[in-house]
């Protein structure tokens, strides 16, 4: 428990044993940066709350490997309540610094958090919600779910039967090279997971072999800035996915587009803790061996998609990201009064060198090639199986609602990717996406005294 706890945890769980006592008014499940960011939005607004953490605070971001830096600047990170005020501000932080600042923020907001309480079961009652959790039940009028997306593994959606004397092991588990036995490595995965440990392996010496996906890759800086600070002065990065041009103009599946669209590779490894672009022409000089999308994998046979047009499509994306970012810049300069930087520390060289791989390999033996390891960087997925509610997800495991106020009343989310904006699960958010809840909490409140039982939202689950 964190010793800063607003009501003891005691209280708490004591006052819950009494059935006719007065419900909380809110139960935030997850002490991530989200659920850290609408407790300290709760307490601003007088709302009385808890905050339940199965494990301590920030956990999640424990659970990267040691060579693991943040993709967005230190200068960028935004609480309620805080801003980034260290010696360096165009650093990256480690999965452990970011921890350390979630648990100094806990304590120096006063939060009401209890850690070390996962939540078993969540069901209707009459007066909102029980919350069936190891240390005992409690009652809310209101949840807010924080426990984020990334919570089961994902394994390629293709064929994948490794033969048993292959080690396979999922990005969540990866820590450093000496986990895997001796040999090559096949990474599967195009993400910034995938990248990042495509180039921490190199690093270690092996021989990498890196499944990619179509994605552009970012400039880690354009003009002398971060190029997230280009993306934040254009206000792309908070802009909400309702005013995407698209949705705005009734596209069908606009809105469902917008939030599965990828945010480019935005941050490779530096060095001194700096952050750097990721090239893959870079990454292939340095022997990382490219290959197209997984098709399957079956015994020691691995087989891919054709990488060449891949790279080809990365490359028309990186540009078209470099033009849209220095058109931002141009327009800064254009009216500012500090003198402008064509710095180019960063460029990668996609942005001004056509190239692909000479050859593309389609089938790879994995015992031909000395590949003695497979690490998977394919994703998460949520896991809310402790919410027994009926309709509160459509038929893709989304939450369904506006913005994560959920159709069940006194439901709601936050911390998703793209829930609300591009920055929705980033340390960036600022608090964006808990102050856009608040109002729909607070009215919430009002209309459903405790006490007062509250009509159950039948709306069937969305196609």
């Amino acid at each position: 428990m964190l010793q800063h706890t607003r009501w003891a945890p005691d209280e708490a769980f004591n006052v819950a044993d009494d059935d006719g006592a007065v419900p909380w008014e809110v139960v935030v499940i997850g002490a991530g940066q989200s659920g850290l960011a609408v407790s300290a939005t709760l307490v601003r607004a007088g709302v009385r709350h808890l905050v339940l953490e199965a494990e301590t605070v920030g956990c999640a971001w424990r659970r990267r490997w040691d060579s693991f830096q943040t993709n967005t600047p230190n200068a960028t990170t935004a609480l309620p309540g805080y801003v980034y005020t260290g010696n360096d501000p165009e650093g990256f932080a480690t999965g452990e610094e970011v921890v350390a600042l979630l648990g100094r923020y806990a304590g120096e907001q006063a939060l009401p958090v209890i850690e070390q309480c996962p939540v078993r079961r969540v069901t209707r009652d009459a007066d909102g919600y029980r919350i069936e959790t190891r240390k005992g039940p409690l009652r809310a009028r209101a949840v807010v779910v924080a426990t984020g997306e990334y919570r089961r593994p994902q394994l390629p959606r293709v064929p994948f039967v490794p033969c048993p004397g292959l080690s396979v092991l999922h990005s969540g588990d990866y820590r450093h090279a000496g986990q895997l036995p001796e040999g090559g490595v096949l990474v599967v995965g195009g993400g910034q997971s995938g990248a990042q440990i495509a180039q921490d392996l190199r690093a270690a010496g092996r021989s990498v072999y890196w499944s990619i996906a179509s994605r552009a890759m970012n400039l880690r800086r354009l003009r002398g800035r971060d190029s997230l600070d280009w993306w934040i002065q254009s206000g792309l990065i908070h802009r909400h996915v309702s005013q995407h041009p698209a949705v705005l103009a009734g596209v069908p599946g606009a809105l469902r587009s917008a939030r599965n669209a990828e945010f480019p590779l935005v941050s490779g490894k530096g060095e001194q803790g700096k952050g750097s672009s990721i090239s893959l022409l870079s990454m292939h000089r340095q022997g990382v061996v490219l290959l197209g999308r997984l098709q399957a994998l079956q015994g020691q046979v691995a087989r891919f998609n054709d990488v060449r047009p891949q790279v080809r499509d990365a490359i028309a994306a990186t540009r078209v990201e470099y033009q849209r970012l220095h058109a931002v810049a141009d327009a800064h300069f254009a009216g500012a009064v500090e003198a402008r930087t064509d710095d180019a520390r960063y460029l990668p060289e996609e942005v001004y060198l056509d190239w692909e791989p000479e050859h593309a390999r389609d089938v790879l033996d994995l015992e031909a090639e000395g590949i003695r390891s497979v690490l998977l960087a394919t994703g998460f997925a949520p896991d809310w199986s402790w919410l027994e509610l009926d309709n509160v997800f459509d038929t893709r495991g989304y939450p369904l609602g506006e913005y994560g106020v959920s159709p069940q009343q006194g439901l709601f989310f936050v911390g998703l990717y793209n829930l609300q904006r591009v920055s929705s699960s980033y340390l960036c958010n600022g608090g964006r996406d808990a102050e856009a809840l608040l109002p729909h909490i607070q009215s919430h409140l009002a209309n459903h005294p405790a006490g007062h039982a509250w009509r159950v939202t039948t709306r069937e689950p969305s196609t």
